[in-house]
């Protein structure tokens, strides 16, 4: 997306717009979950030589894009937290694990999926199974209203839990976000320096009328 002249002129004269910083947000949180989609295409695409070094890169892409938003974010103050119930925990055991047998059939009614792969660095094939735990599994989010955006910065559970100011409010378990075509999105090089002016804290807010 080629980045509005109006952007270039506020900014040029250290002015930003809440439109400015959501758009900003937007541009490298969509970008994150690119790598975040193009991660879970690696592992469950068919295994070669070079997925972990694939699957290794792109969480570093990844990982740049979020604290990037993070940056963003602390300029910002969230409005609730949200909860979002994804599961029951669970655990996985390896064939190479010394309990291995004991705990499939000790487990067995509590499995939930099995299956094997082969593990170049030990040269043998590696069976696995997954088992729940028997206790519900939440994520924590604060939530951000910026412009015509709302946003998600994770938290642990003893963060959202001691947070005595702010409402905790359950959503779907099914909410899901995905990523975006990056022709659509404010460049990098804008984005970047737009996180510069507000980090130098030498700058107005404004309001487009």
């Amino acid at each position: 997306m080629k980045t509005p002249n109006l952007y270039k002129e506020l900014i040029n004269e250290k002015k930003i717009t809440n439109e400015i910083i959501a758009e900003c947000i937007y541009s490298v949180n969509k970008r994150a979950k690119n790598y975040r989609d193009k991660i879970k295409e690696y592992k469950n695409g068919r295994f070669h030589q070079h997925l972990e070094s694939n699957i290794e890169k792109a969480e570093e892409e990844m990982g740049k894009y979020y604290q990037l938003k993070e940056e963003f974010l602390k300029v910002s103050t969230p409005t609730l937290i949200h909860k979002q119930f994804i599961g029951e925990e669970k655990k996985r055991v390896y064939s190479y694990e010394k309990n291995y047998e004991e705990l499939l059939k000790e487990k067995t009614n509590d499995i939930i999926w099995k299956n094997s792969f082969y593990d170049y660095d030990k040269d043998m094939e590696v069976e696995f199974f997954d088992y729940h735990l028997g206790t519900k599994k939440y994520l924590y989010f604060l939530y951000y209203e910026i412009g015509e955006y709302s946003f998600h910065s994770p938290i642990s559970e003893k963060i959202a839990e001691s947070n005595t100011e702010l409402e905790i409010q359950e959503i779907d378990e099914n909410f899901k976000t995905h990523g975006s075509k990056i022709e659509g999105l404010l460049s990098m090089q804008f984005v970047k320096k737009v996180l510069e002016l507000l980090q130098s804290e030498d700058y107005t807010i404004v309001n487009l009328l």
